[in-house]
C-alpha cells in the first residue's frame, strides 16, 4: 500500500519554546545598544550615559521577566499535559485548559514586547549616536535655564514621555526660542517630526542589518521583499526565524518518533532542502524495504507518505507515529488529508538504502 496525506497541525510547545529562543536573541540587540553608547561616553555627559543605559535595561528586564513567566508556565502546561493525556475527563482538566489560554496570551504579549522594544526605538538611539546628539537637548536646556522661559508643567509633561529618545528630541524643541509659546502637544509633534526623520535615515542600514541576522538564522532575505519600515521588517523577521526554528525542531521530533517506528534516518543522505518550493524533505528506511517520507514546511503543514506496503498495514506504523507525535512532543494534528491512496506497492524514487549490518561483518 501507498498513501500521502497532508497534516495541519499545532506545536505548541515547540513554537513556545522558539519564541522563547528569538525573545532571548533580541537581548543581544539591545546590548549591542548599550555598547555603542559606551563607546561614546567620553563624548556624553555621563547623566546621559545613565539615563540611556537604564532606559535599555528596563527593555532588557522586561523581556527578560515575560521570557521567565512564559517560561512557568510552559513547565505547568507540559507536566499538566502529560497528565491529561490520558485522563481528559479529570475534573482539573479545565485548570489544563486555562493553562494553555495563559501560556498563548503571554505568547502574544511577549512577541509584542519584543517587536515594540527592538525595532524604530533601538534605530533611532543608534542614529542618534551617529549624528551626535544623543545628549544635546539636556546639554542645551541647562544652558538655557534662567534665560528662556518655559513652565515647569510644560517641563513635567516632557519628563514624564516614556521613549527616551523622543524625550529627549522634545528638549531640544523645548529650548528654542521660536517655540516659546507652543503647547506641549504641539511640542512634542514636532519632536515626533525629528524622531521620524532620524527613523527614515536609519531605515536602509538597519533593514540591511535585519537581513543579515535572517541570512545566519538560515531564512531567506526575500521574505522582506516588500518591507518598507524598521518595525515591520523587524516583526516578519522574528516571525519567520520563529517559523524556521520551529520547522527545524519539528524535523528532530518527526526523527525521533519515525526511529522509534524502527525505521532508519540517514540525514547524510536522505535530508535535503527544496529551495523552490521552500519544504524540508527526509526520507526514512526500513532494512525491509518500507518508505516514510516527510515534507516539513513554514505553514503549520506537514506531509507524510508511506509506500511498500503490503495491504493496509502501514497503518501499523503510522497511528502509533501519530500517537507520539501527540502524546509525547505535544503535536496536536487540527487536520489531515489524503493526498492520494494506492493499495498496491509502488516505488516511485530511489533513495540511499542504509545497510545496517555493515559493520557486522
Amino acid at each position: 500500500m501507498s498513501q500521502q496525506v497532508t497534516v495541519d497541525y499545532e506545536g505548541l510547545t515547540i513554537r513556545i519554546q522558539a519564541e522563547c529562543d528569538t525573545a532571548i536573541h533580541s537581548l543581544c540587540r539591545i546590548d549591542k545598544a548599550i555598547e555603542r553608547i559606551h563607546e561614546t561616553a567620553n563624548k556624553l555627559e555621563s547623566a546621559k550615559v545613565i539615563e540611556y543605559e537604564r532606559y535599555l535595561q528596563e527593555s532588557k528586564k522586561t523581556i527578560q521577566n515575560k521570557i521567565n513567566d512564559f517560561k512557568t508556565t510552559l513547565v505547568k502546561y507540559q507536566e499538566l499535559k502529560k497528565f491529561f493525556s490520558t485522563n481528559n475527563h479529570d475534573s482539573r482538566y479545565n485548570d489544563f485548559l486555562k493553562t494553555k489560554q495563559e501560556l498563548e496570551r503571554q505568547s502574544s504579549e511577549l512577541i509584542g514586547i519584543v517587536n515594540d522594544l527592538t525595532g524604530s526605538k533601538l534605530a533611532v538611539i543608534d542614529q542618534m549616536i551617529d549624528e551626535g546628539i544623543l545628549n544635546a537637548g539636556n546639554v542645551l536646556l541647562d544652558k538655557a535655564n534662567g534665560v528662556l522661559h518655559y513652565s515647569q508643567d510644560l517641563l513635567n509633561k516632557i519628563n514624564q514621555i516614556e521613549d527616551v529618545s523622543l524625550r529627549e528630541l522634545a528638549y531640544r524643541e523645548l529650548i528654542n526660542s521660536e517655540n516659546n509659546e507652543l503647547s506641549f502637544e504641539e511640542i512634542l509633534s514636532k519632536a515626533q517630526r525629528e524622531y521620524d526623520l532620524l527613523l527614515n535615515k536609519k531605515t536602509e542600514s538597519a533593514i540591511a542589518e535585519i537581513k543579515e541576522n535572517l541570512k545566519s538564522s538560515g531564512v531567506s532575505e526575500e521574505v522582506l521583499n516588500e518591507v518598507k519600515t524598521i518595525d515591520e521588517a523587524n516583526r516578519v523577521a522574528n516571525e519567520s526565524i520563529t517559523d524556521e526554528k520551529i520547522r527545524k525542531e519539528t524535523l528532530k521530533v518527526i526523527i525521533k518518533a519515525i526511529r522509534a517506528r524502527g525505521f532508519i534516518v540517514d540525514t547524510k543522505n536522505n535530508l535535503k532542502i527544496d529551495k523552490e518550493r521552500n519544504v524540508v524533505k527526509l526520507v526514512a528506511l526500513k532494512a525491509t524495504g518500507q518508505m516514510a517520507e516527510f515534507e516539513i514546511q513554514l505553514n503549520g503543514k506537514f506531509m507524510y507518505h508511506f509506500d511498500e506496503y503490503e495491504g493496509h498495514a502501514c497503518k501499523k506504523d503510522i497511528e502509533p507515529f501519530l500517537e507520539d507525535l501527540k502524546n509525547i512532543y505535544d503535536i496536536n494534528i487540527l487536520h489531515e488529508e489524503v493526498n492520494w491512496e494506492n493499495p498496491d506497492k509502488i516505488q516511485t524514487q530511489k533513495y540511499q538504502y542504509v545497510d545496517v549490518n555493515k559493520n557486522k561483518k
